[in-house]
C-alpha cells in the first residue's frame, strides 16, 4: 500500500440544487465532481470551499476530508491553501 499525494485537478463538475435520497437532501446545493488525482485515477467527489464562479477545468485541488454525522471522513476537494479563496 502506498500513501497517496492530496493533489488532484479537476475533470467536470456539476452543481446540485436537489437531491430526494436522504441524508443527502440536506447537503444541497453541492458540488458533484470528477476529479484526476495526481497518481492517475479518476475519482467522483465533492468540491467544498470553492466558489462556483471559481471553478474550471483543470483547475488544482487539494484534498480536505469531511467527517458526517455518523462518524466516517470521507475525501472531498477545495482549493489549495495558496489558491483559497478569500
Amino acid at each position: 500500500m502506498r500513501r497517496s499525494r492530496p493533489r488532484a485537478t479537476l475533470s467536470t463538475w456539476s452543481v446540485v440544487h436537489r437531491d430526494g435520497l436522504p441524508p443527502f437532501g440536506d447537503r444541497v446545493p453541492c458540488v458533484a465532481a470528477v476529479v484526476d488525482l495526481a497518481e492517475g485515477p479518476r475519482v467522483r467527489t465533492r468540491i467544498v470551499d470553492v466558489p462556483e464562479r471559481e471553478l474550471r477545468p483543470d483547475v488544482e485541488l487539494t484534498v480536505a476530508f469531511r467527517t458526517g454525522e455518523d462518524g466516517v471522513a470521507a475525501p472531498a476537494f477545495t482549493a489549495p491553501p495558496s489558491q483559497a479563496p478569500s
